[in-house]
């Protein structure tokens, strides 16, 4: 058994706010701040680089990270772990980096983050890459079907949100990914709201190429995220940076790289990052994924069940929970987003997020042109922290404040 008001212990602002904003980005532990203070104290250094005590502990930390995250998702090697500065980072590098060439195909959908729409989009704008998109409902469903029409031997890459940062529906990723190796394609996933929030597992999802943020589900450090590519899809990416730590030999005239992932980490990384996310993967993996996720999933059924209940509330996305993250958009009628996040947090210290939510096309789709308000849990949310969120919201919705 987990003891849940332990877990509270380790992220003390909880004291003090409502935190309801962990699709934007989670808490981080004490103890993953403990291990980022280590380094900066005790061994602070440059890593690979140097022959002292210092380098050769910061080297091994930073090389024990990248274990420690390739483990946790799956991976066969740390080699597929490319430490980045964010998702964002990530998606651009994969876009940037795999040489798409003009007729070449990317297969996206109706409901990605700007992060793995916009890096397409210069493609398609630059180098006359297709752009084709899968359709979802207001649900964020997808008829697998008309993938399978779309998704052809002309795509090249199908790149795809797991989890949506606006609805909270979960893609099938299995079953697309098995459309696109059919049609020879590679899959590329954004799995920003889905790592270190339920079990995700590169093979088992059939992934090729899979980019996350240390800052949100891992309960790492803001500055550190990864690019996963599968071992056999290495050489297919070029590097979108070049400079120090990722050369074999230089001469007048030329260069030979070093092997992934080195040469996709030009110049000093945020190793205190890195040892901190490592550290944080190590505490999400001590609590159990399995039972993280239905931590999030019964407070999740207390939330939509208590927002459905409220008069006056728009609430968007699936209901069915098991097709669903812990991500809950809705909208009071008649009031701005904004205002109703400006209220809450007022009223009782309560912290949502409102707007577009970086998926301006979706949210348009839904009719929200001011956008949403969005409430999203982490593992450390308890009971009291959804019950004061409802109660204040159907204030807001009965006109109480």
């Amino acid at each position: 058994m987990v003891d849940w008001n332990t877990i509270r212990e380790d992220f003390p602002i909880l004291k003090e706010v409502v935190y309801l904003d962990s699709a934007a980005t989670c808490l981080t532990p004490i103890p993953v701040l403990d291990a980022v203070r280590e380094y900066y104290i005790r061994y602070r250094a440059n890593v690979h680089r140097g022959a002292h005590r210092l380098s050769v502990k910061a080297s091994d930390k930073y090389d024990e990270a990248r274990a420690r995250v390739a483990r946790f998702i799956g991976a066969d090697d740390p080699v597929e772990i490319i430490f980045t500065k964010n998702t964002t980072d990530g998606l651009n590098m994969a876009a940037n980096g795999l040489r798409l060439r003009s007729g070449d195909k990317v297969v996206l959908t109706s409901l990605e983050h700007h992060s793995n729409l916009m890096p397409w989009q210069v493609l398609h704008h630059r180098h006359n890459v297709d752009l084709a998109f899968l359709e979802t409902d207001e649900q964020g469903s997808f008829d697998l079907e008309k993938a399978a029409e779309v998704i052809d031997e002309k795509t090249a890459v199908v790149s795809i949100a797991h989890g949506s940062n606006v609805l909270g529906s979960i893609c099938p990723v299995n079953e697309i990914a098995k459309l696109a190796h059919d049609a020879g394609a590679l899959v590329c996933v954004d799995a920003a709201q889905t790592v270190g929030h339920l079990p995700v597992d590169v093979d088992e999802l059939g992934v090729d190429i899979m980019s996350f943020s240390g800052h949100k589900g891992p309960l790492g450090p803001t500055g550190i995220g990864v690019l996963y590519v599968r071992g056999e899809h290495l050489e297919k990416l070029n590097p979108v940076a070049l400079g120090g730590g990722t050369v074999k030999d230089v001469e007048s005239g030329g260069f030979t790289l070093l092997g992934p992932p080195d040469r996709f980490e030009a110049g000093t990384p945020n190793i205190g990052g890195a040892i901190g996310l490592g550290a944080a993967v190590e505490y999400v993996s001590r609590i159990g994924i399995q039972n993280i996720e239905q931590r999030e999933r019964n407070l999740l059924t207390t939330m939509l069940n208590g927002l459905l209940d409220i008069d006056n509330l728009i609430v968007y996305g699936p209901k069915d929970l098991e097709l669903k993250t812990g991500v809950m958009s809705f909208n009071v009628k008649g009031i701005n987003p904004h205002d109703v996040a400006i209220i809450l947090d007022e009223m009782d210290a309560i912290a949502v997020r409102s707007g577009h939510h970086c998926a301006i096309p979706l949210v348009k789709r839904l009719g929200a042109p001011d956008g949403t308000v969005r409430a999203s849990l982490g593992c450390y949310n308890n009971e009291e922290d959804v019950d004061t969120f409802l109660s204040r919201v159907a204030d807001v919705a009965q006109g109480l404040t």
